[in-house]
């Protein structure tokens, strides 16, 4: 569907959203204040606070169907304490980190805060805001896209090149910024104005989709160069998955002929041209070359005894769950207590994470959740689930602000009238 094209200086609550879900992503990793390691109070947590009064005071009823997080989380939190009850493990620490995840923060905030966080999506996803939403993410997606490209240039001919950290905000103790020369083997992994590259090709995977429905091939040609560009195997994989489906899709989404056969053309085009330039060009040769080792190492790296970053995020610490006894792999630990419990770095992507946490009654309540998700969404815009789906699977993206903007893209698209929310 065509973003309908409006005025840009008239401000209004829900334009002010839109960009809100748009922008908060990049500003994710920056923080206001931090005490210790047991307070930290984000950028996006003070905007957030602020819009969602702004929106319960307009309307302060409370939506079932913009409100299906709080029930996610209840479920898995009943089944979390199940779990520490099994295992004996600390049930105040996995009460604590359910709230914290009811209120997507990664630090411990005060119970005022807590309250008034557990409901702020809900409000937020009321707010009619999907063409706002677009329009701030093409802007978005095209400026980080362009620094992509730079970084990339910049990076191989030797040149300084800003590494997309905004000047003057500072990031959390725990947090650090890939920048686009990844310092451990000095590869040019380009991140844009994003933490690391595989944040830039979730975010952009979003655009591509809807510059793909769109028919705007410039873009689509921008944003899946500085996919590439990335080298994360993600963003790739994303980017072939979506290509594939939308083609499979294109009755369902009115993606015409024209299109279509221009879509083929260019894919050829494309990979001829790679190869032909990847013979040519020492920086391209270089980047093909280090995704081609990602994916040739993949069974490798899955079956190492060490513990990469590809088998943190595909199995993380998944061989854990065969010293569960029978209970424990019913219900799991307790929310975030297999890490103090083995000894172990807790990281995994979402389904291993919830395995370990809540056990095989977890997974299967947050597949049913996940599953309920579609029932708000158009087919046509069944592609953002399709990365959302992706996203949990390769990586721990739980109540973050990728995590949330994937939903906004499947729920603020989902809807009768075409600036609704679904259902609303």
């Amino acid at each position: 569907m065509e973003v309908n094209r409006r005025k840009w200086w008239i401000i209004s609550l829900t334009g002010t959203v839109g960009f809100f879900f748009a922008i908060a992503p990049v500003l994710d990793p920056y923080i206001v204040i931090e005490i210790g390691s047991g307070f930290t109070l984000k950028i996006n947590d003070i905007i957030m606070l602020f819009l969602t009064m702004l929106c319960f005071s307009k309307s302060y009823r409370f939506e079932r169907k913009t409100g299906f997080l709080c029930m996610w989380l209840l479920g898995l939190g009943i089944i979390g304490i199940f779990g520490n009850l099994v295992s004996n493990t600390d049930m105040a620490n996995s009460f604590k980190n359910l709230i914290v995840w009811l209120i997507y923060a990664n630090s411990f905030k005060n119970l005022i805060v807590w309250l008034i966080y557990a409901f702020c999506l809900t409000y937020l996803w009321k707010t009619p805001c999907r063409d706002k939403f677009f329009q701030w993410m093409e802007i978005i997606a095209i400026v980080a896209s362009m620094l992509v490209i730079l970084q990339f240039v910049s990076g191989y001919v030797g040149i300084a090149m800003w590494d997309g950290k905004i000047p003057g905000l500072a990031l959390g103790k725990y947090d650090g910024w890939a920048g686009y020369i990844d310092i451990n083997t000095g590869d040019i992994r380009p991140n844009g104005i994003f933490q690391e590259a595989s944040y830039l090709g979730i975010y952009v995977s979003v655009a591509y989709v809807q510059a793909f429905k769109e028919e705007k091939i410039k873009r689509m040609l921008l944003y899946a160069i500085a996919m590439l560009m990335t080298t994360s195997v993600v963003a790739i994989i994303i980017l072939i998955t979506t290509t594939v489906l939308i083609l499979i899709m294109k009755n369902r989404i009115d993606l015409s002929s024209k299109m279509t056969r221009r879509i083929l053309f260019l894919i050829g085009v494309f990979i001829v041209g790679l190869v032909v330039v990847s013979n040519t060009n020492e920086a391209v040769a270089d980047s093909i070359a280090y995704i081609m080792r990602r994916f040739t190492n993949f069974n490798s790296d899955l079956n190492g005894a060490r513990m990469s970053s590809t088998k943190y995020r595909i199995v993380g610490h998944v061989e854990l769950f065969s010293r569960y006894s029978i209970l424990q792999k019913m219900v799991g630990v307790g929310i975030a207590q297999y890490g103090n419990l083995f000894n172990v770095k807790s990281y995994g992507n979402v389904w291993v994470t919830t395995l370990l946490n809540c056990g095989i009654l977890g997974v299967g309540y947050l597949i049913t959740c996940v599953l309920n998700l579609v029932k708000r969404i158009r087919r046509e815009n069944i592609a953002f689930f399709v990365i959302f789906v992706l996203v949990l699977s390769s990586d721990w993206q739980w109540f973050s602000w990728y995590f949330f903007m994937l939903i906004s893209a499947c729920i603020l698209s989902s809807n009768d009238n075409s600036e609704r929310v679904a259902g609303n």
